[in-house]
């Protein structure tokens, strides 16, 4: 079963920002560092098993030229302004996930890798993958995501360093709810595409529930998300 790796929050704050703002919020996100290839930048929150990624564009010049799918729809979102865009969800075996969706008809972009330059110099790397679909008013597949560590490398390296303290892991995402056309329609596609069977207007994953909610807005995308302990 999936996971929710991280939940992506379109804006136009650089890091910095958006740090200073919510820490008056009593959170405890940090600056995470710079993707190079595709001229953005980002903050993160940690939570748990999962976490907020504040995405913004650093360099236009290089963001317009990305084929980069994430960077594409920001540059398509950010134009009607800030808010939660997509999600992406953790496997351990990404080769084996693209085989699977292509033998189900879906297209994929293949495998990407992926870095991040972070603030104290260091390098993350992980890979990407991502349904093809277009760019538009409809709402995005979630992408997914393979760490070159394990989670517990990982995590073990964000404490050492600061990024995750012991309040951050009391916390989880535990709802997702997005704003669709169809509820019925997209509770289809996507229990097909992650393998999961539906109750009501909800799927649930190993570590959070996604709702999918009828509303009218401008675009069908994740609208929000609830933290709480434990």
């Amino acid at each position: 079963m999936f996971e929710l790796d991280h939940v992506v929050y379109f804006t136009t704050k650089n890091p910095q920002q958006v740090v200073e703002q919510e820490k008056i919020e009593g959170l405890h996100p940090v600056e995470g560092g710079q993707h190079l290839d595709w001229g953005t930048y980002n903050a993160l929150f940690y939570t748990k098993n999962s976490y907020i990624e504040w995405l913004a564009v650093e360099h236009e010049n290089i963001a317009e030229q990305s084929t980069q799918p994430l960077v594409k729809q920001l540059l398509y979102d950010i134009v009607d302004g800030e808010g939660f865009a997509s999600l992406c969800l953790r496997s351990n075996d990404l080769e084996k996930k693209n085989r699977y969706f292509q033998k189900m008809g879906y297209r994929t972009s293949g495998i990407i890798p992926a870095e991040r330059r972070t603030s104290n110099g260091g390098l993350r790397k992980w890979k990407m993958l991502f349904i093809d679909h277009k760019i538009d008013h409809t709402l995005p597949y979630p992408f997914f995501i393979q760490w070159e560590q394990t989670d517990e490398e990982r995590y073990s390296s964000l404490r050492e360093d600061g990024t995750v303290k012991p309040e951050n892991e009391e916390l989880t995402i535990k709802r997702c709810i997005f704003h669709v056309e169809n509820v019925e329609e997209k509770l289809i596609h996507w229990s097909r595409l992650l393998s999961l069977s539906t109750k009501g207007n909800t799927l649930k994953l190993g570590n959070t529930v996604f709702v999918f909610e009828e509303k009218h807005d401008s675009k069908e995308r994740l609208h929000a998300i609830e933290i709480a302990k434990g």
